[in-house]
Parts: C-alpha cells; sequence; structure tokens
C-alpha cells in the first residue's frame, strides 16, 4: 500500500506529474526515482539502470538515462552536481570511489510540496549513505597523517652542570693553576734567582 510521504508515494507523486506535463516515460522514470530519495540522490547513472526497465522489463542504456537526466537539469526540474574520482560527498563524511552526479528533485517545478518532512529526508539521507558504503561505491575519508614533533635542542645552548661534576671541575682547575706556579718557580730557580720568589698571579675575585 502506498503511503503519504513514502519512498514509493514521493516517486508515484513525481513521476505521474511529469508524464501530464509531456515527459517521456524514461524521463519520468528518472525524475520520479530521484524524488523518491526526499533530499538527494547519490546513485550514479549506472545505478539508475540497474533499478529502471523498460515495458519489456529490459534495462535502459546508461547514456539514455545520462540525455534524459540532462535534460530534467536544464529544465530546471532536478539539479544535478558533478562530483569527481576521489571528491568528498557533501555533507557527507565519505569520498565519491567512482564519481556520481548529486540529484535532488525540485517539487515547485511540478507544484507541489516536498512530502517528506525534514526529519525523513535526514532519514532517507542516512540510509542511502548506509547502501552507498555496501555497493562500494563511496570510500572512507582520506586518514590525516600528523607527523611528529621533535624537540630539537640548540647545540650552544648552557646547561647547568650536575653539583658533583661542577666540584670536580672546579678542582681540576685549582689543581692545574698550582701546577703551574710550581713550574714558574722551578724556571726561575734554574735561571739564578732562586733567592726571588716570584709571587703567584692573582686570582679573579669569586663570582
Amino acid at each position: 500500500m502506498t503511503v503519504f510521504g513514502s519512498w514509493d508515494h514521493a516517486e508515484r507523486l513525481a513521476a505521474g506529474e511529469l508524464v501530464r506535463k509531456g515527459w517521456s516515460r524514461l524521463a519520468a522514470l528518472v525524475g520520479g526515482h530521484v524524488a523518491s530519495f526526499g533530499d538527494v540522490c547519490y546513485q550514479t547513472d549506472a545505478r539508475l539502470a540497474e533499478k529502471l526497465r523498460r515495458p519489456d522489463g529490459r534495462a535502459y542504456h546508461v547514456e539514455s538515462i545520462a540525455r534524459c537526466r540532462r535534460q530534467l537539469r536544464d529544465a530546471g526540474v532536478i539539479t544535478s552536481q558533478r562530483v569527481h574520482v576521489g571528491e568528498k560527498m557533501p555533507n557527507a563524511r565519505f569520498r565519491s570511489a567512482h564519481g556520481t552526479t548529486l540529484k535532488t528533485f525540485l517539487w515547485r517545478a511540478i507544484g507541489e510540496k516536498n512530502p517528506f518532512s525534514r526529519r525523513e529526508q535526514r532519514q532517507r539521507r542516512q540510509h542511502q549513505a548506509a547502501a552507498t558504503r555496501a555497493a562500494g561505491d563511496v570510500v572512507p575519508p582520506r586518514a590525516r597523517h600528523i607527523a611528529h614533533h621533535v624537540e630539537h635542542v640548540y647545540s650552544g645552548q648552557k646547561t647547568e652542570l650536575d653539583p658533583e661534576l661542577q666540584r670536580l671541575a672546579q678542582a681540576a682547575q685549582q689543581a692545574q693553576e698550582r701546577n703551574e706556579q710550581r713550574r714558574a718557580l722551578q724556571v726561575a730557580r734554574n735561571a739564578g734567582g732562586g733567592s726571588s720568589i716570584l709571587r703567584a698571579p692573582e686570582r679573579p675575585p669569586p663570582e
């Protein structure tokens, strides 16, 4: 049974009005199929060819469907937005795997209102998104590769020594100074100035 606001009600309503306005059977089927999604149809022309049938049960040619889609678009009956391979689908968290056209039926073109409420349109969009993913027509978004942040330490940066290492360094410096004083005294004695005592160089005041 056809229920008002259901997908088959929307399809029958749109297709019937298009036929009444003089559109061909195939154009009416394309328009009705797009209208059945309530909001936006993600399906490619090839997917439409799997759904739409001639009176004898045979499938329509994909190019014939594409030609009717363009005619409906040019007449302002539907919108048709091209999405290329790998591009992000609008208002969705996935990318098109093969490329498609986003189609929306314009109900004002037939003097009718969209039979789907906003909630029903959202539900139809979510259901279609799940079906589109299951069919392999979309792929997940590209993973974001975040480079690991490496801390670079400036080679000339002053760092504080360990207190014990600092004490040993000071002791070694003092020992070196004492050795230099002894060598200077020994040189003076060997030169004949043994009675004279060289005064040790003054140390700089402590910091």
